[in-house]
C-alpha cells in the first residue's frame, strides 16, 4: 500500500466505485471503536454485500462535505470575508496602512499642541564576529506610526503643522547588489500614508527639532542633542495601540486565518507524523505558502511531559507514548500577530480518540474554562476578575477530578491549584504577540498574595490590576492545566502549605497527559465579543483527525 497522501485545502479525488462493503464482523467492530472503514479490507476481497456499504457511503459523504465545507471557508477568506464570524473587509488592506491616523490619535494622547515626535526604524546591520546579515525585525513603535517595513528610517511627526515626515536612508550603490535598495522617495511616497518623503539630511532633521521638545522612544543614530520626552510618548503610543481601528482588526483576523489553514493541514496529517519536528514543519509550510513566513513567536510543540513547559521551543522529540501534543504556533501578517494554541490526542491506534480518559477529563476542563471566561468578555469587564473565574474553575475540576482534595477554601486560600495553572488568563494581541497594554499608574501594581514564596522568586506571582476591558481591544484567552513534575516537587508535593491538598495517587495518572492548552483571539466589541480565531478545537478538531483518517484508507483501496 503507498503511504497516505499529504492532505491539503484541496479536494481529494474520491473512489467512485468499488467503495468498501462489510460484514457482520466489521459491523461488529464498528459497534465497539467506531473505526470500521479498515476493517473493510476482508469485506471487499469476500464481495460481500451489506449495510455497511451504505454506511461507508455515508461517512465518504460526510468527509467529502466536511473538507468542502473547509474549502468554502478558505474561499470566503481569499476573498474577503473571515470565518471567524466577523465581517471583516479585507479589501481595506489594499489601502495604505493608516498612519496618519495614528500620528493624530498618538499627538491628541499626548495632549501636546507643539513639538516633535520622533522614532527611529530598526537599524540594518550583521551579526556580531560575522558579515551575515542580522535578520531584519521592525520597530513596532516606528511601523505604528509609518506602515514602512524597512530598515534605517526615521519618521517625524510635527504636532503643530500637522505633518509626517519619512526620512529615508540615502541609497548605498555599494550594497544594492548585494541586499538590494530600499524605497526611492517616489516609492515611498506611493506605499506609506505620510505627507512627505526625504532622503536623510542630518541638517534638515537638526532644523526641525531644534528649539522645539521632541518626544522620542529610541536613541537616535545622529550625534545632536535636543529636549526630549521618552516617557510621555511611550504611554501615548501605548494608548493608542491597545485599541485597534478596522485595518488592525482585518490584519490580526487575516493572521488568524492562516493560521487555521495551517493548523488545519497539521490536523488532516497527524495521523501520520511520530514527531514534533514533522508538526512543525507542517505548520511552517502553509504559513510560507500564504506569504506568512514571519511567525508571532517561535512555534511551540510539545509532546507528553513538554507540553507542560510553557514556552517549550526544542520542538526535536519523537512522540514516543505521549498522550497529547500542545502546539502554540501563530503567525504575523504585516507584521500584526495572533496567538493560537490547540492540544491534540496522539492515539496510533485510534487517531482522533483520547488515549485515555485522564486525558480527555483534562483536555474538557481546559475547554470548560476556556468557554466560560471568553463567554465573560464585554466592554467594562474587568480582566482580573476573570482570570479568577478560570482560576475558580480549575479547582473546581481538579477537586472533581480527585487530584486535589480537602476544604475547597482552605486549598483556594493557599492558592495550590497554581501548581497546575501558573500563568494568566491571557494578554493583549497586536504589532507584539504579547502587545502593549494600558498605561498604569505604579500605584495600580500590585502581586497576588502567594503564600509558597519560591514561586515569587521565578516570576509566577505578579498580577495586574489593569483598566476594563474597552471595544476594538483584542485579547487571548488562553486557560491550560500542566503536570509539571519540576514544579510540584520542588514546590508542592513537599511543602507543608500544600502537600496535604494532593491525592497522589490519582496524580500519579494524571502526570502522563503532560500538558493541555486552549487558546483564541478575542475582539472585545460594544455589545460582547468575536472570536477571531478559527482553528478547529473540541469536537471539531477530533473529527478533522478522524476523518482524515477513513478518507485516507478508503482512497487508498
Amino acid at each position: 500500500m503507498e503511504s497516505d497522501p499529504v492532505w491539503h485545502l484541496s479536494k481529494p479525488s474520491l473512489p467512485s466505485e468499488g467503495l468498501p462493503t462489510a460484514c457482520d464482523p466489521c459491523r461488529a467492530h464498528k459497534t465497539v471503536s467506531q473505526s470500521y472503514i479498515k476493517t473493510c479490507d476482508a469485506c471487499i476481497k469476500l464481495e460481500t454485500e451489506c449495510i455497511c456499504r451504505t454506511t461507508n457511503q455515508d461517512r465518504v459523504d460526510r468527509i467529502s462535505g466536511s473538507l468542502e465545507r473547509m474549502l468554502r471557508e478558505d474561499d470566503a477568506r481569499k476573498n474577503g470575508i473571515s470565518s471567524s464570524g466577523l465581517s471583516v473587509d479585507y479589501s481595506i488592506l489594499r489601502q495604505k496602512y493608516p498612519a496618519k491616523s495614528h500620528a493624530r490619535r498618538v499627538a491628541e494622547k499626548l495632549g501636546r499642541s507643539n513639538g516633535i515626535i520622533m522614532l527611529e526604524a530598526t537599524p540594518s546591520g550583521t551579526w556580531p564576529d560575522s558579515d551575515q546579515t542580522r535578520a531584519f525585525r521592525q520597530s513596532r513603535y516606528f511601523y505604528y506610526l509609518t506602515g514602512c517595513n524597512e530598515p534605517d528610517c526615521t519618521v517625524t511627526y510635527d504636532i503643530a503643522s500637522d505633518k509626517l515626515t519619512l526620512w529615508l536612508p540615502v541609497i548605498d550603490q555599494s550594497k544594492v547588489v548585494w541586499s538590494g535598495r530600499g524605497s526611492t522617495v517616489a516609492e515611498a511616497m506611493d506605499k506609506y500614508d505620510v505627507d512627505e518623503a526625504l532622503y536623510f539630511n542630518r541638517l534638515s532633521l537638526t532644523a526641525l527639532t531644534e528649539a522645539q521638545t521632541v518626544y522620542k522612544y529610541i536613541s537616535s543614530p545622529v550625534d545632536y542633542v535636543f529636549p526630549q520626552s521618552t516617557v510621555d510618548l511611550v504611554h501615548a503610543m501605548d494608548s493608542c495601540r491597545v485599541i485597534k481601528d478596522n485595518y488592525e482588526i482585518a490584519l490580526i483576523s487575516k493572521a488568524n486565518d492562516i493560521t487555521a489553514d495551517a493548523h488545519i493541514n497539521v490536523l488532516v496529517n497527524l495521523h501520520r507524523f511520530t514527531s514534533e519536528p514533522e508538526m512543525e514543519a507542517a505548520f511552517m509550510q502553509t504559513c510560507i505558502e500564504n506569504r506568512a513566513r514571519e511567525q508571532a513567536y517561535w512555534p511551540i510543540v510539545g509532546s507528553g511531559k513538554n507540553g507542560s513547559v510553557l514556552h517549550y521551543i526544542a520542538n526535536s522529540d519523537d512522540f514516543g507514548n505521549s498522550q497529547t501534543v500542545v502546539m502554540d504556533a501563530g503567525c504575523e501578517f504585516r507584521l500584526y500577530a495572533c496567538d493560537v494554541t490547540r492540544t491534540m490526542p496522539l492515539n496510533e491506534k485510534n487517531p482522533g480518540y483520547w488515549p485515555s480518559k485522564e486525558a480527555e477529563n483534562i483536555y474538557k476542563l481546559v475547554e470548560k474554562m476556556q468557554e466560560t471566561c471568553i463567554a465573560k468578555l464585554q466592554h467594562g469587564a474587568i480582566f482580573k476578575d476573570i482570570h479568577n473565574l478560570s482560576v475558580d474553575i480549575a479547582l473546581d475540576g481538579l477537586m472533581e477530578l480527585g487530584i486535589l482534595q480537602g476544604n475547597r477554601d482552605e486549598i483556594a486560600q493557599a492558592e495550590t491549584a497554581r501548581a497546575f495553572y501558573m500563568h494568566g488568563l491571557g494578554h493583549h494581541v497586536g504589532l507584539e504577540v504579547h502587545d502593549v497594554s494600558p498605561p498604569i499608574s505604579s500605584a495600580q501594581k500590585k502581586t497576588t498574595n502567594v503564600q509558597a514564596s519560591p514561586l515569587s522568586k521565578i516570576g509566577l506571582a505578579a498580577s495586574w490590576d489593569l483598566p476594563r476591558l474597552e471595544p476594538n481591544m483584542v485579547m487571548t484567552i488562553e486557560p491550560g492545566i500542566y503536570f509539571n513534575s519540576f514544579l510540584l516537587e520542588k514546590f508542592y508535593l513537599n511543602d507543608e502549605k500544600h502537600k496535604s491538598f494532593f491525592n497522589k495517587k490519582v496524580l500519579s495518572r494524571y502526570m502522563d497527559v503532560g500538558g493541555v492548552r486552549i487558546e483564541d483571539d478575542i475582539l472585545i466589541t460594544r455589545d460582547g465579543n468575536v472570536n477571531l480565531t478559527t482553528a478547529p478545537k473540541g469536537e471539531e478538531m477530533l473529527d478533522i483527525i478522524r476523518s482524515s483518517v477513513a478518507l485516507s484508507s478508503i482512497t487508498n483501496k
